[in-house]
């Protein structure tokens, strides 16, 4: 019966290893993306004023 208690744990404690290391994944990538996104939103709106400027004095 002890034996069979120990495989339990340990299989709970693998899957819990496996979803923390998933919520840091999960977590980094959406780091990466937010940062992704606000590059590009500013890069849009450079390009956006620099075309405004052109179309003005042009």
């Amino acid at each position: 019966m002890m034996r069979k208690a120990q495989g339990a744990i340990e299989y709970l404690f693998m899957i819990a290893a496996a979803l923390v290391i998933i919520l840091i994944v999960v977590r980094q990538l959406q780091n990466k993306g937010s940062s992704a996104k606000s590059t590009a939103s500013q890069a849009e709106q450079s390009i956006s004023s620099e075309l405004n400027s052109m179309l003005s004095s042009g």
